[in-house]
């Protein structure tokens, strides 16, 4: 119980910390795409399939990665020592709370 709350609250905290950083590289990625579509003159669809190309190229990339259940996701994987290292935080103070999360939380994963 002590550990999966702990997670919620670091899944919280995550989520706090990254997903604004996520949502405006978004909104970027979205105003490139349609430059790309006015300057090379192709259609939405064919943009599409493009993407999706270029997903299964990386596809640990592709979707947003700092909503609630990503960051639960990221939080079992810092706690775990997992670390599978395609899901990393962005900011400093996303990268400063998982050394902290870690510290107490690694211990707190092997009671």
């Amino acid at each position: 119980v002590c550990t999966f709350t702990y997670l919620l609250v670091g899944a919280a905290v995550f989520d706090a910390l990254e997903s604004e950083t996520e949502k405006r590289r978004w909104e970027a990625l979205e105003a490139i795409e349609k430059m790309v579509i006015r300057k090379y003159n192709i259609s939405s669809d064919d943009f599409r399939v493009l993407e999706t190309v270029v997903q299964k190229a990386e596809p640990h990339k592709a979707g947003q990665q700092w909503k609630f259940a990503g960051a639960f996701y990221y939080a079992t994987t810092v706690l775990t020592t997992i670390g599978y290292g395609h899901s990393t935080p962005n900011t400093i103070g996303g990268k400063l709370f998982t050394m902290c999360y870690a510290i107490v939380g690694i211990p707190l994963g092997l009671v």
